[in-house]
């Protein structure tokens, strides 16, 4: 989870280091995050279909295999198709690993502690921001964008090799897990999908121009690293109280709650660019609140279906890489045409749309009595 949510965040670190070395436009270079999100999109549900007759271990080394692959291609490109093409072959491989690995973190775990598990497994993602992105941006500042790459393969490989010796070659450790699915509430996994679309548009028209953003206001291409960190730690934070609170208080509530904390540091973060102080704080608060949401959709997902939820794990993490690519397209038109520096105010009012979907949605009380 920490290398896939490494290589599909990295690009926002390093847009501006790669637009120099080839000659492409920073919007235009900014839509290999939409050509990796529409990927994930598109052949997810294709892919889990697929394979759901399959042992996940060898699905699992297969895709990390083309996940290796399409790394090898990127790090080497000199073209932007030749770009496009690496992060379709990595977009597929993690299309499958994640929902396989949410899928089994859901069959593994108890009801009372589904959100906490979902949670500590979603962190390998929300640590990417932490650890991966901040990291991989200042060696690529160093000694250029494409060591990056080679670093994930070789960590790749490793990981690999850890599963061949490590993990179980069989369904899952529960015999008993029920493999048909059965979806109780249509209209609640489309609105749950809605919240989570929503927040990666209007995370992602900033977050996907994060650098551009801050280097236009002062800060350096340093700054970025440090901003990165900073909303990483927010998001491991964040993951772990979103856990927390939906095994509280339900999916429905923490949702609510945490995107009105959200939306309002985006309101708060253009009048923040001169403070820096204030700027990396509300940066800090604006991904906590924002990664909250995820585990509380996940867990909201499960309770609306019967048996397996690897069919809606995959239709939501669709809707999370559309969301990341619609982000980024809006994001690149923006900055084309407008002030980058209003950016956060347009995500403000699409969160919103996200909000009025969480209010919606129809939540069964006594799951969490």
């Amino acid at each position: 989870m920490f290398l896939l949510g490494m290589m599909e965040l990295i690009i926002s670190g390093i847009l501006e280091l790669m637009s120099d070395d080839l000659g492409i436009s920073v919007a235009v270079t900014g839509q290999l995050i939409t050509v990796y999100a529409v990927s994930f999109a598109i052949f997810g549900p294709v892919l889990v279909k697929l394979t759901e007759k399959y042992k996940p271990k060898p699905v699992i080394l297969i895709s990390l295999i083309v996940f290796i692959f399409g790394n090898v291609i990127f790090g080497l490109s000199e073209t932007f198709l030749m770009l496009a093409l690496g992060r379709v072959m990595t977009a597929m491989a993690a299309a499958i690993f994640i929902v396989k690995i949410l899928d089994m973190t859901v069959v593994l775990s108890e009801p009372s502690i589904r959100g906490k598990m979902i949670a500590l497994v979603y962190m390998g993602f929300s640590a990417a921001n932490v650890f991966g992105i901040p990291i991989g941006t200042l060696v690529g500042t160093l000694f250029g964008w494409r060591i990056i790459f080679l670093l994930v393969i070789v960590l790749s490989i490793l990981v690999g090799f850890g599963l061949i010796l490590l993990v179980p070659d069989k369904e899952s450790e529960s015999k008993e897990s029920p493999t048909k699915t059965k979806i109780m509430n249509m209209r609640n996994v489309v609105l749950y999908i809605g919240v989570t679309m929503s927040v990666l548009i209007g995370n992602y028209i900033v977050l996907g121009y994060i650098s551009p953003l801050m280097t236009s206001n002062g800060f350096t291409i340093e700054n970025v690293s440090i901003a990165l960190f900073i909303a990483g730690a927010g998001g491991m934070a964040g993951t772990v109280l979103g856990g927390n609170l939906v095994d509280r208080f339900g999916s429905r509530r923490t949702i609510i709650t945490m995107m009105i904390l959200f939306s309002l540091t985006m309101l708060a973060m253009p009048l923040l660019y001169s403070t820096p102080i204030l700027f990396y704080v509300n940066l800090f608060i604006w991904s906590l609140f924002q990664w909250s949401t995820s585990p509380a959709v996940q867990a909201g997902l499960v309770d609306n279906v019967e048996g397996s939820a690897a069919s809606v794990f995959s239709w939501n993490m669709s809707g999370l890489n559309l969301g990341i690519g619609i982000g980024a397209v809006i994001g690149g038109i923006f900055i084309s045409r407008f002030d980058i520096s209003f950016a956060p105010w347009l995500s403000f009012f699409i969160i919103l749309f996200g909000l009025t979907f969480a209010i919606l949605v129809k939540e069964d009380k006594t799951l969490y009595n």
